[in-house]
């Protein structure tokens, strides 16, 4: 199988797997299924995109192979983008499994795959899932952009600002982008704001908050003394 790879934004590093020209005239059922629902994801072979029916061909080929590598990426890219994680993280967990069993499949391309899978978990909520994973991309291919981008996004979420920054300095290094200017204006408004709200302030704050709690229970209960006099 060939890489046709399109790559797209929202932090998710996509990529659409299509069968070489070479197999073109030995493609068994299940490549021919595939090859279907290639053509219907991206409009190749001068087809018409048509998504729903791009999913039924690549579950015909899961049927027929189950353990079809591509068609696993290709169905969780799919369903990532219409916010289906829970279908997306079967279909990206079983692709890494696979691709790690094949000696074709490179780190680089598994890292694209687990970053994938981190992002179906960020989505969900599992920040410890995603956080495992998209690390773990890093390691496979650390200019992969999105996984950065993503773990900084992680970061920022658990207000880990500190290695939030670090990593931020290590991605522009290991892997630059433009992208990653919107966490440049994220971090300085934090700055901003921790300069401007000092902890002497919080503790004023805090103190003042508990004062006024006191005061209307105070007077609560006076008044329900004075009722029952």
């Amino acid at each position: 199988m060939a890489d046709c790879r399109q790559w797209l934004g929202f932090g998710l590093a996509l990529t659409i797997l299509c069968p070489s020209t070479s197999e073109a005239q030995q493609l068994d059922a299940a490549q021919q299924a595939f090859q279907q629902g290639y053509s219907h994801q991206t409009g190749a072979d001068g087809k018409k995109i048509d998504i729903e029916l791009a999913l039924r061909f690549y579950a015909q080929a899961l049927r027929l192979r189950p353990q079809f590598y591509e068609a696993h990426a290709n169905a969780g890219q799919i369903y990532y983008e219409r916010r289906k994680y829970k279908r997306a993280i079967k279909h990206f967990t079983e692709a890494v499994r696979l691709a790690r069993g094949r000696d074709d499949v490179s780190t680089v391309e598994e890292a694209r795959v687990s970053s994938n899978l981190g992002g179906c978990y960020f989505q969900q909520g599992q920040l410890k899932e995603a956080d495992s994973w998209i690390r773990g991309a890093i390691s496979l291919d650390p200019a992969l952009v999105e996984a950065h981008y993503n773990l900084i996004n992680l970061l920022l979420r658990h207000d880990q600002i500190v290695e939030a920054r670090q990593h931020l300095a290590a991605a522009q290094q290991a892997a630059p982008s433009e992208r990653y200017g919107i966490f440049v204006g994220r971090l300085q408004t934090k700055d901003s704001y921790a300069s401007w709200n000092p902890l002497w302030l919080k503790v004023v704050i805090g103190v003042a908050a508990i004062v006024t709690i006191a005061l209307i229970v105070f007077r609560a209960v006076g008044t329900a003394r004075s009722t029952d006099s």
